[in-house]
C-alpha cells in the first residue's frame, strides 16, 4: 500500500469512528431527553389521563370492595382524598396479593401508586422511592391463645422461635425480618409462604390447625381480631420493632412523589384523617 493509499485509509477510518461517535451521541442524547421528559411529565400524565392507577393489597386494613358503588380500607380512603383534592376523578383500584407482583407492576409503570404496608428498608431505596411515612407499624406472630394441655408451644419471646414453621403471604417482607431474627438468635426459623394468600387466609389456618404461626402487619391483623372467626387468635408476640412505613412510587416519577408528600405532610394532621386512622387502627 503506497502512502496515497494508506492517508486514504486512515481519512476512511477516521470519518467511519467520528460517524460512530456522532451516532452514538444522538442515541445518548435521545434517551436523555426521554427520561427527562418522562421525569418531568409524570404528574401531568395522570392529570391529563384524569386516572389515577393503584395497587393495593386486598385486605380489610388496606382495600376492600363493599359494594358496586362503595369500598373501604384506611389506604383506599387515604388515596381517594389524594385524588378528589388533586381534581383527579377517577381512581382505579388493582388487587394484587403478591408484594414482588405489585411491585414489579409499579416498575413497569403499569400503576402510578403501590399503596401497601410497607415498611421502609435502605436497600429497597434503589429500587423503588418511598413517600414520607404515611404511619407506623410492627410485624407480629399469629397463633392460637394459650389453652391448657396444648401440645403446641405458645411463642411468648423470639427466641422460642428457634426451629419453627412460620407462614407468610408470598413475596412479604417479612421474609427479610425473619431471616435477619434467625440470624440474631442463632437458630434456624422455617419459613414458609402460603401461594395467592391474603392475611385472613392465613390467620384462617392458624385457627383451623393447618398452620400453627403466620406473620401479619400489626393493624391488619388488629382489625381481623375483631371478627368472631378470629377471637381464639393471638397477637401479643412482635417479631420486629416498630417501623415507619409508605407508600412507593416509580423512581422516575419525581413530580407525583412531590405532590403525594406535600399532600401528605398537610393530611397526616387533619381531623379527618385521626378520624379514619382511629377507625381502622383502634388507635388514639
Amino acid at each position: 500500500m503506497n502512502e496515497i493509499e494508506q492517508k486514504m485509509a486512515r481519512r476512511k477510518h477516521l470519518f467511519i469512528g467520528s460517524g460512530c461517535i456522532i451516532i452514538a451521541l444522538i442515541i445518548l442524547s435521545f434517551v436523555l431527553f426521554a427520561r427527562s421528559y418522562q421525569r418531568k411529565t409524570d404528574y401531568a400524565r395522570i392529570k391529563q389521563a384524569n386516572t389515577l392507577r393503584v395497587i393495593v393489597e386486598p385486605n380489610s386494613m388496606s382495600y376492600q370492595v363493599i359494594d358496586i358503588d362503595s369500598i373501604a380500607g384506611l389506604q383506599a380512603l387515604m388515596i381517594q382524598q389524594f385524588a378528589h383534592d388533586h381534581q383527579i376523578d377517577k381512581v382505579v383500584f388493582i388487587t394484587e396479593p403478591n408484594l414482588s407482583a405489585a411491585i414489579d407492576s409499579l416498575l413497569q409503570n403499569k400503576v402510578d401508586i403501590l399503596a401497601w404496608h410497607i415498611p421502609i428498608y435502605n436497600q429497597m431505596r434503589q429500587k423503588i422511592s418511598y413517600s414520607i411515612p404515611v404511619f407506623t407499624s410492627r410485624q407480629m406472630l399469629i397463633q392460637r391463645q394459650k389453652a391448657p394441655n396444648d401440645s403446641i408451644a405458645f411463642i411468648s419471646n423470639q427466641l422460642e422461635l428457634a426451629n419453627k414453621d412460620v407462614y407468610i403471604l408470598p413475596g412479604a417482607f417479612y421474609r427479610q425480618r425473619l431471616n435477619n431474627l434467625a440470624e440474631e438468635i442463632g437458630d434456624s426459623i422455617y419459613i414458609k409462604e402460603i401461594p395467592n394468600a391474603v392475611p385472613s387466609d392465613l390467620l384462617k389456618m392458624v385457627v383451623d390447625r393447618h398452620i400453627d404461626y403466620a406473620v401479619c402487619d400489626e393493624f391488619v391483623a388488629r382489625v381481623l381480631l375483631k371478627k368472631e372467626e378470629f377471637q381464639t387468635l393471638d397477637m401479643s408476640t412482635a417479631i420486629s420493632f416498630t417501623q415507619n412505613y409508605s407508600w412507593a412510587l416509580n423512581p422516575n416519577t419525581p413530580i407525583l412523589c412531590d405532590s403525594i408528600n406535600a399532600w401528605l405532610s398537610v393530611y397526616l394532621e387533619s381531623k379527618e384523617y385521626n378520624t379514619i386512622y382511629r377507625q381502622y387502627t383502634g388507635v388514639d
